[in-house]
Parts: structure tokens; sequence; C-alpha cells
């Protein structure tokens, strides 16, 4: 897809966008499953820890990888894969027995056939995220926004969409639940499609932000909102939201709850410090033992460059929000600024940028931005130049790519092969 095909597509809606971005996402998927598998023909590994689970260079097996294959194939049997949730790693299961049923393996599934089940149902599942994107940002924005948002999307800075990694399915799942929460306003719905989200990942509890304010806050505007209406709101809605609210933490709950049956029923010597803790939950531990993560731990002198991988995201992230504020208090060409759902994304979106940039390897910010619908809004906002549109109803006026746009896809083009080939050779980061 080039600067040309964004251009012209953007300044005229198709007749199906739903076909097009079906179309452009399986197309994209398919191409780049074929590269991913032509590099692990050509470029050896530098790390071997793949080996442990398969002789053979399967493109999708590496870094996190291998302990969601691992999982899905033996079950958590070390503390560390504590740190991931297990629904996708069930999802990975059953997609290798239905690939070893199709390969004709006689009901044996090998670590092959769950990677490249794994790879197929993140490819079909992206290209889902990508409509349910679509649908939700016609909703908020106009037709022309949500399509030049969604033909920025199906261009990410990363290769995680073809790989059997979380992020494409949660995508889903979010987008979905924010469609049918912003749209619909199905809250229990939306609370079922949250809990797969946190099934998948554990910041998916914080999406309880995005069903709450958006369920306090319905049918008003920004401009419109004072305290005490806020407190009177909160009163008077909060009842209705309890059980849709405690979807989304549920699946996190049950799994520390697994986990601390798993590994700490038995009373012996060596029982591990986070079973004795007062709230003996996992995660946390495991996060910070295994993979260092805590506030500002990753800032370090030696990890200044996998810091600095994922500014140009961090960039559009502030910008954006900057931008968000100056909407609310003035008219703007890109409509809507007022809506009380867009206030909530954004006020999520900024504590999960925080929480990236301060609190966590900043470098999966490349992966995770798949996830988070602002991010691409910021980035369409900025890409082209809406102040030559004449009207918000998406019939007329030109858009035109701005340097910040043409910037964007090209570094996403570039960096998007480059981590291809990182990826496959096994090379940080990941």
């Amino acid at each position: 897809m080039t600067l040309s095909t964004v251009r012209s597509v953007s300044n005229s809606i198709p007749h199906s966008p739903t076909l097009l971005i079906v179309a452009l996402g399986t197309s994209i998927r398919l191409i780049h499953i074929i590269f991913l598998y032509v590099l692990s023909r050509i470029l050896p590994p530098f790390d071997s820890s793949h080996t442990l689970l398969s002789a053979r260079n399967l493109p999708g097996l590496r870094w996190d990888a291998v302990h969601f294959v691992s999982i899905a194939e033996h079950g958590y049997t070390h503390e560390q894969q504590l740190a991931f949730q297990p629904l996708f790693m069930a999802l990975l299961r059953i997609t290798g027995e239905c690939s070893a049923w199709v390969r004709g393996g006689g009901g044996e599934v090998d670590v092959g056939d769950i990677v490249w089940g794994g790879m197929g149902v993140s490819a079909v599942v992206w290209v889902g995220a990508s409509i349910m994107l679509y649908k939700l940002t016609n909703h908020l924005y106009n037709p022309k926004f949500a399509l030049l948002t969604t033909l920025l999307y199906l261009l990410p800075p990363s290769p995680v969409p073809s790989l059997p990694y979380t992020e494409p399915l949660y995508a889903l799942t979010t987008f979905s639940g924010m469609y049918f929460l912003v749209v619909r306003r199905q809250y229990m719905l939306c609370g079922v499609l949250f809990a797969c989200s946190t099934g998948m990942r554990a910041t998916g509890i914080f999406n309880v932000l995005v069903l709450s304010g958006v369920g306090v806050l319905e049918g008003v505007t920004v401009k419109s909102m004072t305290a005490q209406g806020l407190i009177r709101r909160i009163i008077t809605r909060s009842y209705r939201l309890i059980i849709p609210c405690l979807l989304p933490i549920s699946p996190f709950l049950l799994f520390q709850w697994y986990a601390y049956h798993s590994f700490c029923v038995e009373k012996t010597e060596d029982r591990r410090p986070w079973c004795e803790s007062r709230l003996p939950f996992a995660y946390g531990f495991v996060q910070k033992e295994y993979w260092n993560i805590g506030f500002l731990n990753y800032w370090t002198i030696s990890n200044i460059p996998n810091i600095l991988l994922p500014l140009p995201i961090f960039l559009v992230s502030f910008w954006g929000i900057k931008r968000y504020l100056g909407y609310i208090r003035q008219t703007t060409n890109i409509p809507q600024p007022q809506r009380s759902e867009l206030l909530v994304l954004y006020i999520h979106h900024t504590i999960m940028i925080l929480l990236l940039l301060l609190n966590s390897h900043t470098q999966i910010l490349l992966r995770t931005c798949v996830t988070d619908p602002v991010i691409w809004w910021n980035i369409a906002g900025m890409a082209v130049n809406w102040q030559d549109q004449l009207s918000t109803d998406g019939k007329r006026g030109t858009l035109r790519l701005t340097k910040i746009g043409k910037y964007w896809i090209g570094w996403c083009v570039v960096w998007s092969m480059v981590s291809s080939m990182l990826w496959v050779g096994h090379y940080p980061p990941a």
C-alpha cells in the first residue's frame, strides 16, 4: 500500500469500505507471513531458546511466543509463565489441534501446529479488529476520517499482527467492546468482551475505566459537565454498571486464584515470597522478578535505544492529547470533540501511555499500539491537512498528506520490515 493509495482512497469513500479493509488487510497479512517464512529460511537465529520446543526454525516461535506455545502445549509449568493470562494459550491449543486435524496428524499436536495455527488466527482477527476500528471511528467521527484511520492501522510498525501474540485478538475484543458500548449501549456485552481482553492481557482491567466512564457520562457533552452533575450521575447510574464492570476484573482475579492453588498450596521450605504476601497475587511479583517491571526501573543508560524506538508513537500520543484538549475549547474541523465518550477514551489512552513510558519496557508500545484506537485517531488527525476540508460530511474537499503523515507511513513501512528481520533472527527488541 503506497502513499498514493492512502491519498486517493482517503479522498473518496469507496462503495464498500468494509470490503476494501478486508481485501487490503488480508493481502497485507498474507504477504507478510510469506515474507517471515522466507526470512526464516535464510536468516540464522541469534538466540536458540526456541529450539527447546522445536528443532525447526518456525518463523513465529520467538521471544514471548516461546512461553505462549509452551503453555499451550504443557500448561503452566514455570513461575515466570504466570505473567501471561490463559485465554490466548487456550485458543492456541485449540487452533493447534485444528491444524493437526487438517494436517492429518492423527490427533497428535506438535509445536508447528500451534505456531502456524496461532499465526493464522492472529492475521484473521487483526482484520476483524480493523473492521471494528472503522465502525467505531465512523460513529465517533465521519466516514472519511474513519477510512483514513483504518488505512493507517493496516500499516503498523510491528510484525505482531502476523505472529502468535496476544495483541491482535486483544485489539478485536477491545475494539468490539468499545463499539457495543459507545454505539449500541450494550453494557453487559461490552463487559463480556472486555473480560475476554483481560483473559488475554492483564492490562485489560483498565478497560473498566472506559466502561464505567461511558456509562456514567452517557448523553452529556464535555462543556456541559459540572462537578455537581457528575456526582449526581455517579450516584444514579453506578448501580447498573456493577456487574458489567466486575466482568473485566474477574479473569485476572480467577487466574491469580489458580496461580496460588497451583504454586502455593504445598507448605514447603522453598515457597515463593508472593505466596506469603497478605494479598498473594503472582502477577506483580513475577513481572518485577523476571522482567524488572517497576516505576522507572527500565530507565537506564543501557536501555536508551529501546526507550527511543517507540518515540514516534509517544510523540504522536502526547501531541494528540494536547490537540484534543485544544479541540474541547474551540470549534474544529475534526468533528464531535465534545463527546464524553472521546474524553473517556482519551483519559484511558493517557493512563496507558504513561504506564508504558514510566513503568514498563517502553519498546512494547511498538506492539501494543495496535490495541489503542486513540493512537490511530491522533495520527489520522495529523496525517492530512483537515483545514483543506470545506465540510465535515466526508463529501467535499481535498485532503493532502502532511509531512507528518508521510514520515509516519515511511517509518511504519521501514521499521516493520526491519523489525520483521530482527524478529526472525531472534534479535532484540521484542
